[in-house]
């Protein structure tokens, strides 16, 4: 069999990446720890939806749709949620007689995350490709029933494309005035900057307060299971 492709080398393949950014993203991950697809992405060197189409392209791996995705309970109950998120995939199908578990992820490179995924799922894994924001918004909406945004349109933050109707400045006929300047509307590539810039601040902003409640949710359990304090208290102190 041949070598492993890594995530960078597949992104440079795709043109989507230099070595030179490569080697800074490696560095900024090997500072603060966490994966190099996110951190590529945070630090804007990729967005998310050409990187999953370059690994699917290069892979021959399939893409799926997370926002309008809708799992049948078996795949759900297959897969803990706790392992879900600390591995950021999400099960999209399962095949017990054959003990096939196929999961979303966002980074099908990564075969050491998938063996030890197969050892806690017991099964063997297949994979089809979406972004990890995605992935993220699904476990919470699936096995948690939060309610999650989907991707951002200039719709979605009340951003429209302005309309003038510009009429000829009125001539005195004793004077010619001058006219006042007009604002010019506001380009269609500006907007779709503006739009890019808080669909990715919404992303952040979902990860952060996901990754808050995965620790919250830990520090419950771990204190329900030292009988400091029961869920329900718990949950009663704080509402």
């Amino acid at each position: 069999m041949g070598r492993k492709r890594r995530l960078g080398e597949i992104l440079m393949d795709a043109g989507l990446l230099t070595e030179t950014q490569l080697r800074s993203a490696l560095a900024e991950q090997r500072k603060w720890g966490g994966r190099l697809g996110l951190t590529l992405v945070q630090m804007g060197y990729v967005d998310e939806s050409s990187m999953v189409h370059a690994l699917s392209r290069q892979l021959s791996i399939p893409t799926v749709e997370l926002e309008s995705f809708v799992p049948s309970p078996p795949a759900l109950q297959a897969l803990r949620v706790d392992i879900a998120e600390r591995y950021t995939v999400f099960p999209t199908a399962v095949d017990l007689a054959h003990k096939l578990l196929t999961v979303a992820t966002a980074d099908p490179t990564n075969v050491e995350s998938l063996q030890e995924l197969a050892f806690h799922a017991g099964l063997r894994i297949g994979v089809v490709v979406a972004s990890a924001s995605s992935i993220e918004r699904a476990i919470r909406r699936n096995y948690h029933g939060e309610v999650t945004a989907t991707a951002a349109t200039p719709l979605t933050f009340g951003m429209e494309e302005a309309l003038f109707e510009l009429a000829p400045p009125a001539e005195p006929e004793t004077a010619r005035a001058s006219p006042l300047p007009v604002a010019s509307p506001p380009r269609e590539s500006e907007l779709a900057r503006r739009v890019e810039a808080l669909t990715q601040q919404v992303s952040d902003l979902e990860r952060m307060v996901a990754q808050q409640a995965r620790v919250l949710r830990g520090v419950m359990a771990v204190m329900e299971s030292r009988g400091i304090a029961t869920r329900e208290e718990l949950i009663s102190k704080g509402k």
